[in-house]
């Protein structure tokens, strides 16, 4: 059983294990007394813990801090400070928090619990509206640690990424969704231009803490989320049924296509959306489109469902209690089809009003509250500042 235990005489003798065995810079994380003797730490490491956290006999530039060890049962395995407020410089430096994982320890998610527990202390403590952190840019690890605990980052330098989390619990699961690259369509597979597309977004969403990546089966989606795959180490799944829509049927106009009879539904037949059934119209109660798009429907709610959210009316009931985030590669159809189902909106709407471009960034967040029905939220539609520089700064054509 994992638990926070602040610096104690009790724990003395373990403890002092741990401490002397820390390097003395940690990504950034000081420990002055590596290498300490048992008598020093007795005598001088311990009582300094304890008065800082009691603010005794401060130096004008430092603010009490709360020394904690992460106990796995017996066993130490981590140590995480709590700064109780901010002064300047740790405003603008290392925040409240700062923590270390044992070497042996990490990769098995003591740091991502040491953090939840710690943020429950501080929740109680700091009086700032935010939990302020500071993480290496050469450490994505503790990025995705800080990520999973509710974290955004809110600035970066050369050297450093400045991250912030709410001291409300305001934990999420994030579904991204981008669309493919430039394509050749004939041979399903990406341009020259897409692969550039393709290395642009990657290097977009390489620090947005992305756990999982899946993709459509077809190569142009394949391709565009394969150096996002590299770059995070991760690899593709493959979700069939987010291979991109075909539409037509006998007697629908223009063809079925979905984007230009939405629109002429739109802006020449003034549709009803609140109060008649898109199915039924001409364009769609023939369409092979249709039936695709209940398909999507289905069988997303079914990913969802997995990921911890039950679809339920126009809401979600909440399963899950970690935040987390996963990247969806697919296309302009059937991406759709999915964005329209997930926020109860009519599918002619969402293709008409919300047209997205090539490895555009859509980014949907569902607020993780175990046991309570929650609704999924727009934080982010149609990004593709990453592709500025391929387009001599501007956006590129939206070709469906």
């Amino acid at each position: 059983m994992l638990t926070l235990k602040k610096a104690n005489t009790e724990d003395i003798e373990k403890e002092w294990q741990f401490v002397k065995d820390m390097p003395a810079d940690e990504n950034g994380l000081l420990n002055s007394w590596e290498g300490v003797s048992f008598e020093d730490f007795r005598e001088k490491a311990l009582p300094e813990m304890l008065n800082d956290e009691a603010g005794i006999g401060l130096p004008d530039w430092k603010v009490p801090c709360t020394t904690y060890f992460l106990w796995d049962d017996e066993v130490i395995v981590g140590q995480f400070r709590l700064r109780h407020h901010l002064n300047d410089a740790l405003r603008n430096g290392a925040g409240h928090v700062g923590y270390f994982v044992k070497k042996e320890f990490r990769g098995k998610g003591y740091a991502t619990e040491g953090l939840r527990l710690l943020l429950e202390e501080a929740r109680k403590i700091v009086p700032e509206d935010d939990i302020y952190l500071r993480v290496d840019r050469t450490n994505p690890a503790s990025l995705r640690v800080m990520k999973k605990n509710g974290g955004r980052i809110i600035t970066s330098d050369e050297n450093k990424y400045y991250v912030r989390i709410k001291k409300a619990d305001n934990k999420s699961f994030r579904l991204i969704f981008v669309r493919h690259g430039e394509p050749d369509y004939v041979a399903d597979r990406l341009t020259k231009k897409g692969h550039a597309q393709a290395e642009a977004v990657a290097e977009r969403l390489k620090d947005e803490g992305i756990e999982e990546i899946y993709a459509s089966p077809m190569g142009r989606a394949r391709e565009t989320a394969a150096p996002t795959a590299e770059k995070l180490g991760l690899p593709i799944k493959i979700l069939d049924y987010m291979h991109e829509v075909s539409w037509g049927g006998e007697g629908v106009p223009d063809g079925g296509h979905p984007w230009t009879v939405s629109e002429k539904m739109v802006n020449e037949d003034d549709f009803d959306f609140y109060h008649e059934d898109w199915r039924k119209h001409p364009a769609f109660e023939k369409n092979e489109v249709t039936k695709l798009y209940d398909m999507i429907s289905e069988k997303i709610d079914g990913f969802l469902e997995a990921q911890g959210f039950r679809h339920e009316g126009s809401r979600f009931f909440c399963e899950r209690d970690e935040a987390k985030t996963v990247a969806l590669f697919s296309h302009g159809g059937s991406g759709a089809c999915a964005l329209a189902h997930i926020l109860s909106l009519p599918y002619p709407y969402v293709c008409t009003f919300f047209p997205y471009e090539f490895t555009s960034v859509i980014v949907l967040e569902f607020p993780v509250r175990k046991g309570r029905y929650v609704h999924p939220r727009v934080e982010l539609f149609n990004d593709v500042s990453h592709t500025k520089s391929l387009n001599g700064g501007e956006h590129q054509q939206n070709i469906q």
